[in-house]
């Protein structure tokens, strides 16, 4: 059976239903079957033509330079490939929860396992005498687009009335077209989203110096003629010839048909920062999703393609249980007599604005500000790197008071400018006090990180860091102290002695403040020894110290991110814990670092995890995944690479497995960058055979923006705990949390972070480049 298929047919039911037949469900189509491959999946299109990209409506297809196969997203084929069902003329008319069914307006319903809201937006009725006489039109769909189309050949005067983003660009497309066209705004100044008089008069002269009329502050109160349009009448009582009018006044969210359903609305469907609804099985993403917007710091729709193609994805990896935050910065993008042009961020509460360059005259940009804080960024011709670099300062809201002077020079690049710290923690047991030494010495220079990702020991670590930025020394040190065990024999003791004592005591009273032998009758709650266990220890007295020194309610308020690896143990899927989303417990951290055998899974609102480390010991992937681009200073603190001699005995076969095991893997992630980077040349050398004003719209996309951005050189850091200056002959290595050895370990850490930093200095740039440090792991 074709998966192309015209609605009509019995109920059906699927795993997925993505209601909407626009970019946002064609988004989360094609994640869900990349993350699920055999699940169903079904689109509700609710127009009768394949899924198409709606910004080309107001620019090339109006003028008819872009045909209908061209605004196509997929092809046909595209979704028999994908076994994704698409069902046209499915427009959906009501929501029965209880049975998991949408109704559609034939009678037929579609049943399902989640669902996805993505109904867009319909124009606002102006609701006036004359609106419905023919030649008035609204500018939403395909068919609206191909209506003005037509009814412009022949016509002379139109007027538009919105001078909005798709406003704008109808006047300029009809203009294009030949007719005379004049452009009203009820407000006092053109695209009022920019919230710029500066933009305004830009724009203002752009339209006068190609022949449009603008009027600001007036609304139309009729439309008049008989049977056809013939002219409208404003609001000062002035009378406007007119054959052709569009009305672009703004749109409401599809939402309807979800009347009576239970579900929360209020203009648009109500969702949380992960795109769910009030229902746990039911998601929205795109113009009709009223989100949390963590940026703005309030709820709100976003109207953008862009939008709607990011919240897509994210939703389809949340209805999977990923709970993945919708935190991104969306790119508008918009042409006005081939000016192309981009805007991101709000401005809605800037203060001050910095004009760079001159306006039409590429490359322009223009930055609002508050309290020294990146709201939003308007730009024409601006580099990629630029315009993403904006997008990262105004969603970490990064402070750009020292670079002040640079910001008013036309020709600096935002992108150059300093970027985010990441901390890199791995998993190693006791090794994790060298983690400890290192985290004081950079802490000591100044070094303070926006990110830290951690697994395991380091996920204790990276805790107590976030909860105390910037002043996380003491914390730490205290944290050690009370894992450290006095009285055991010291590192210079004999070799076979120390590895003897060492055995005893782990298996005789595991290590205070951590974990205790199950075998140990003396502890409460712990049976004899039973063939049921999972785990040769019970790791309870580590929630005792987890909550000793890591401030969980600073952690849930801090501007440093923690990002947790653990494997749920059901699944074997990784999991990531965030403390942006989730309101971090004891519980969470010791599920990053529960690992088997020797540790019992730890279980976290219902599910079972263990150690991160297990699928990534040195998780920069978690830093992709979540933040986007790494641009900046990435450290990472490695306790297993480097070369070894051959093992000469069972103990150091083991030793060097755990080392390969759980070696640093963030030279895989620089391998795929270099991988991205050949792609990046190959867009950029196709794009350069493009004539000039092509180039420039191709240049201004988002998806391009966004490809070609994410070229920001990445610092790599590695402060590498040396095996040499490790007792080699100890199988209990990673657990031996002697005093002595703790305060070794921290010396060596606060050492290699010193080397490190003084080594950047000699470089006059702290650190060493993405392609020196693959050098250098691959010898």
């Amino acid at each position: 059976m074709s998966h192309m298929q015209e609605q009509g047919m019995p109920e059906q039911r699927f795993d997925y239903v993505l209601a909407g037949g626009g970019i946002a469900s064609v988004s989360a189509a094609r994640s869900l079957r990349h993350e699920e491959p055999g699940a169903s999946i079904a689109i509700l299109c609710g127009e009768p033509v394949l899924p198409y990209r709606r910004p080309p409506l107001t620019k090339g297809f109006l003028t008819g330079k872009v045909g209908a196969a061209r605004v196509t997203i997929h092809p046909a084929d595209f979704y028999e490939n994908q076994n994704i069902v698409l069902l046209l003329h499915a427009r959906a008319a009501a929501l029965d929860r209880d049975a998991h069914l949408v109704q559609l307006e034939d009678g037929t319903a579609v049943g399902y396992g989640k669902l996805l809201i993505a109904t867009g937006a319909s124009p606002h009725v102006l609701d006036v005498p004359g609106a419905a006489l023919a030649g008035v039109h609204g500018l939403h769909d395909i068919g609206d687009a191909a209506a003005l189309r037509t009814d412009a050949a022949g016509k002379r005067r139109a007027l538009v009335v919105g001078a909005g983003f798709v406003g704008v660009e109808a006047a300029a497309a009809l203009r294009e077209l030949g007719l005379e066209v004049t452009l009203i705004e009820r407000g006092g100044q053109m695209l009022p989203q920019l919230h710029s008089p500066l933009l305004s008069a830009h724009f203002s002269q752009l339209c006068a110096d190609h022949g449009i009329e603008v009027l600001t502050g007036f609304t139309v109160e009729r439309f008049t003629g008989n049977d056809a349009l013939a002219g409208a009448v404003l609001s000062d009582g002035r009378a406007l010839e007119c054959e052709l009018a569009v009305v672009a006044t703004g749109v409401e969210p599809n939402c309807g048909f979800l009347s009576g359903s239970g579900l929360e609305l209020n203009d648009g469907v109500i969702v949380d920062e992960c795109l769910q609804s009030s229902d746990p099985d039911i998601y929205a993403a795109g113009d009709v999703a009223n989100f949390p917007d963590a940026v703005r710091g309030a709820r709100r729709r976003v109207e953008h393609w862009d939008n709607a193609v990011r919240q897509g994805r994210v939703a389809a990896r949340n209805m999977r249980g990923a709970r993945m935050p919708y935190r991104d910065v969306s790119i508008f993008y918009g042409d006005v007599f081939d000016v192309p042009y981009n805007f991101i961020g709000d401005p809605s509460d800037a203060q001050e604005v910095v004009e760079r360059g001159e306006f039409a005259r590429p490359p322009y940009t223009l930055l609002f500000m508050k309290h020294n804080v990146l709201r939003a960024m308007f730009s024409i011709g601006a580099p990629a790197d630029d315009a993403v670099a904006a997008e990262e300062m105004i969603r970490h809201r990064r402070n750009l008071a020292h670079c002040g002077a640079a910001l008013e020079h036309a020709d600096s690049r935002l992108g150059a400018l300093p970027t985010q710290t990441v901390l890199i923690l791995q998993g190693g047991g006791a090794l994790g006090a060298f983690e400890s030494g290192a985290i004081g010495a950079l802490e000591s220079h100044g070094v303070c990180p926006d990110i830290v990702s951690a697994v395991s020991i380091g996920a204790f670590n990276g805790a107590v860091v976030a909860s105390h930025p910037g002043e996380a020394v003491a914390a730490l040190n205290a944290f050690w102290c009370d894992l450290s065990i006095e009285g055991l024999a010291s590192p210079r003791t004999c070799a076979h002695l120390r590895q003897t004592e060492l055995a005893w005591h782990l298996a005789l009273f595991g290590v205070p403040n951590f974990m205790r032998p199950r075998w140990w009758m003396g502890a409460p709650g712990i049976g004899s020894i039973s063939p049921w266990w999972t785990s040769y220890y019970d790791t309870q007295p580590m929630l005792a110290l987890l909550r000793r020194y890591v401030d969980f309610d600073a952690l849930a308020a801090s501007p440093t991110r923690l990002l947790l690896g653990a494997v749920d143990v059901a699944s074997g899927e990784r999991r990531i814990f965030d403390s942006y989303v989730d309101r971090l417990t004891p519980e969470h951290l010791l599920a990053s670092g529960s690992l088997p055998p020797a540790m019992p899974w730890t279980t976290v609102e219902g599910r079972a995890y263990w150690d991160g480390g297990v699928v990534s010991n040195s998780p920069l992937d978690l830093v992709i995944e979540r933040c986007g681009q790494v641009a900046g200073r990435v450290f990472v603190v490695d306790l297993f690479s480097g070369g070894r001699p051959l093992p000469s005995n069972l103990f150091e076969v083991m030793l060097r497995r755990d080392e390969i095991v759980y070696a640093d893997r963030v030279r895989n992630d620089l391998r795929f960058e270099e991988n991205a980077n050949d792609f990046r040349d190959l867009v950029e050398r196709v794009t350069a055979q493009l004539d000039a004003a092509a180039a420039a719209r191709v240049r201004q996309s988002p998806e391009y923006i966004r490809l070609m951005g994410n070229h920001a050189p990445v610092q790599i850091h590695r402060i590498s705990l040396d095996g040499a200056a490790l007792d080699r002959s100890t199988f209990a290595r990673d657990f031996d949390f002697s005093a002595e050895s703790i305060a070794s370990l921290q010396a060596l850490g606060h050492a290699a972070a010193l080397a490190v930093l003084d080594e950047g200095k000699a470089r006059s740039s702290i650190g060493q480049t993405a392609s020196d440090y693959e050098d250098e792991v691959c010898k």
